[in-house]
């Protein structure tokens, strides 16, 4: 990526004292910060993918999952259907996707990516991971993968209320957390081997 050097030498951060239960401790405290910057940056590398960041997910689920419809795919990105039309609008203009009916029910349309649809996610998928790479430069790469690895893990306990808990908000899609949608490909007859690559 142009705007952001990954290969830049990390400045040296300052100590934080965990036994002094300072600010920086605080979950509260981080998660904002590292969202704003993570923000900023996915949002300049995915800028030639029409609808931005939102039709990155699209081009993503389309072409790790099996074909689903628009609505589909607004409950499982937790995007508002009416918006997901806009992204797939979007994503179908500049020839990215295309909508098929379902050979199962011609009435459903499927989103389904062109090979256009597919360099465009290979480019914005290299450009994002540069920008991860700036916003993670302090981190070693197998500490890089272990908090990508363990946020997945807090964000899929995060879609499953706990015992109890009180969660309907009307005005919050929250996306469907089901990683069994999106499985490496394998050849019929290859044993089954979990995937390390960080998702």
């Amino acid at each position: 990526m142009d705007s952001h050097d990954s290969a830049a030498p990390a400045t040296v951060l300052p100590e934080i004292d965990w036994t002094a239960g300072g600010i920086e401790t605080e979950l509260g405290w981080a998660l904002p910060l590292a969202l704003q910057e993570f923000m900023r940056l996915g949002t300049d590398a995915v800028a030639d993918v029409p609808a931005g960041p939102r039709g990155y997910q699209v081009l993503v689920a389309i072409t790790t999952e099996e074909p689903s419809s628009q609505l589909s795919l607004a409950r499982r990105l937790g995007v508002d259907k009416t918006q997901m039309t806009y992204v797939v609008d979007a994503l179908e203009a500049g020839e990215f996707v295309e909508r098929r009916a379902d050979p199962s029910d011609r009435r459903v349309r499927q989103v389904l990516p062109t090979d256009a649809g597919r360099e465009l996610l290979d480019r914005a998928r290299r450009s994002l991971r540069a920008a991860e790479g700036v916003l993670l430069r302090h981190l070693a790469e197998d500490e890089q993968t272990t908090m990508r690895h363990l946020l997945a893990r807090v964000a899929l306990a995060a879609s499953t209320p706990a015992p109890g808990s009180v969660t309907d908000d009307p005005s919050f899609h929250h996306p469907v957390a089901a990683p069994e949608r999106s499985r490496r490909r394998r050849e019929p007859g290859t044993p089954a081997t979990p995937s390390t690559t960080p998702q």
